[in-house]
């Protein structure tokens, strides 16, 4: 019996570790999956609600500007941009999305500025990105492009390329709203913001 008795404080400990962790991620997970919290809160307001989620992959992402930087997509709030490749249009999204981040303040760090281009490696961007520090890129070096892309195509945008549209994911990587080309940066930064009030992980 004394043998068995610190074995089951064992697996009653390690249990409520695992609830302690993944409670949190499973409560979110149902909130923004089976309930209209979001529409409650006002959250979409400015954005369109994705529903259900679109799951990501957890893609590597490099930083142009400071290559020892290893982030992925997991783990953190995303604001993403699409095109294919960085140009004057995507160099706009580029800045709003620093103002943005910027606008975010004390949670500032659970969020990160990712883009996905679709034609230009991360490497060529680095003299365009030295006031953008931060900045992020999926590295698409092992990426099926037209799979990734299908994840971002909607009845309203069939070319996210050209779309210009700014889109959320969530820490577990799952595509929660998306913003047309003339959204106002101020709507996406209230919405960003009520997520990051209403949900504690990342």
């Amino acid at each position: 019996m004394d043998a068995e008795n610190p074995n089951k404080k064992n697996k009653i400990i390690i249990t409520a570790i695992i609830i302690v962790f993944t409670g949190p991620l499973i409560l979110s997970w149902f909130i923004f999956s089976h309930t209209d919290f979001l529409e409650a809160r006002g959250t979409s307001n400015y954005g369109q609600i994705i529903n259900p989620p679109i799951l990501l992959e957890d893609f590597s992402l490099v930083d142009p500007t400071n290559l020892e930087r290893k982030n992925t997509l997991y783990g953190k709030w995303s604001m993403i941009f699409v095109a294919e490749s960085c140009d004057e249009i995507c160099m706009e999204n580029v800045y709003r999305m620093r103002q943005i981040h910027m606008g975010i303040g004390k949670h500032s760090l659970r969020v990160q500025k990712v883009l996905f281009l679709t034609n230009q490696h991360p490497g060529e961007l680095s003299k365009l990105f030295i006031n953008y520090a931060g900045q992020q890129v999926i590295n698409t070096d092992s990426v099926d492009l037209d799979t990734l892309l299908d994840k971002f195509r909607s009845e309203k945008v069939i070319n996210p390329t050209k779309a210009g549209h700014i889109y959320i994911s969530d820490p577990l990587g799952n595509l929660m709203m998306s913003y047309p080309s003339d959204i106002n940066p101020k709507g996406i930064l209230k919405d960003l913001k009520k997520l990051l009030r209403a949900s504690r992980i990342g």
